[in-house]
């Protein structure tokens, strides 16, 4: 940082603590992500957590003439207020908000075959036009997290890049923590590479699964979607939610391989399978990887029609996915 925004970074943090925040060990920089957060002394542990005064509900969240503002309908202090259009204006949507509106035209700008080969890879909302609005919506999109049964922007922690050092803190505020060699990184959702592209817009290799494209009802009897995987306890871990209705069966999510656990894929497929009277598990499995192949070369070859930056997002994107797959060997018993 220059020296202009080592203060403002130093002044912001110090009205941060006095307005009931915590940050310790922390400092924006540059790193491989681009922006992000990083400790002062790797030897020592970071903290940040931002009290409750500060997660205002992102419905609250205006733009006025394209300047970051809150709402009067915000239950906050004036100071509190001030504080965050101030940061905002800073170090977050004043300083990010251009990526955005890059990758939002660059989709805009993609010829319109390459465009429609996207629609089934969770793009669709960076197929939008990059207007004002949809700019503010993407913004927003990627930068809330769930607290107290709504979605609160999140002052100073939403500048950490994705990765998998360590998780978000919800308990009591919202934060960060832990001792890092390097750069903070957390992890933002527990998603495959397509849903990273589809939800942030970026290529992330770090994922450790694949899950499968939508597939709708047809010959095969089965359907698939696409939602989030939750890990509850007491579950089995990648284990999709099962409807059933006669022959057709509707799964939720369906994984198709994952890196630190190969044979837990089919395994889990199987038993879907064989809980519903079914015998041609194996083949049905090695079509929809099969289909699913499939669709990310068409990506490929789709992307060279693309300007360079956009074509080489895509083929990040669909590499990541695709190596995320093909951690499937054997079966184990689920």
């Amino acid at each position: 940082m220059s020296q202009r925004e080592s203060l403002l970074w130093e002044e912001m943090l110090e009205e941060f603590r006095a307005l009931g925040g915590t940050a310790d060990n922390v400092c924006l920089g540059q790193g491989r992500l681009g922006r992000g957060l990083f400790p002062r002394d790797p030897a020592k542990p970071v903290r940040v957590r931002i009290s409750d005064n500060l997660l205002v509900d992102w419905k609250h969240v205006e733009f006025e003439n394209d300047a970051f503002r809150i709402g009067a309908a915000a239950q906050i202090g004036a100071r509190e207020k001030a504080f965050l259009e101030n940061y905002y204006r800073d170090f977050s949507w004043g300083a990010g908000r251009q990526e955005l509106i890059e990758l939002l035209q660059m989709m805009h700008d993609a010829p319109a075959e390459l465009r429609e080969v996207l629609r089934p890879f969770y793009a669709f909302r960076w197929l939008e036009h990059p207007t004002p609005k949809t700019v503010q919506a993407r913004f927003l999109d990627s930068r809330v997290i769930g607290y107290k049964g709504g979605d609160v922007i999140m002052p100073i922690v939403e500048l950490a890049n994705h990765g998998h050092a360590t998780q978000y803190q919800t308990a009591d505020g919202v934060g960060l923590s832990g001792t890092f060699s390097g750069e903070i990184l957390v992890q933002y959702q527990l998603c495959d590479p397509l849903q990273i592209f589809g939800k942030w817009g970026f290529a992330s290799d770090s994922e450790s699964f694949a899950l499968s494209l939508p597939l709708k009802p047809g010959s095969l009897g089965i359907a698939i979607r696409r939602e989030d995987v939750e890990l509850k306890p007491g579950t089995t871990p990648f284990f999709p939610k099962v409807a059933t209705t006669g022959f057709q069966m509707t799964l939720s999510y369906l994984m198709l391989g994952h890196k630190n656990y190969p044979r837990l894929a089919r395994g889990i497929f199987y038993r879907i399978m064989r809980d519903a009277g079914r015998t041609d598990a194996e083949d049905v499995f090695d079509f929809i990887n099969h289909t699913n192949r499939m669709q990310f070369f068409k990506l490929i070859a789709a992307s060279e029609m693309a300007a360079p930056p956009l074509g080489q997002l895509l083929r990040k994107v669909a590499r990541y996915q695709l190596e995320a797959m093909s951690h499937s060997i054997g079966a184990r018993d689920v």
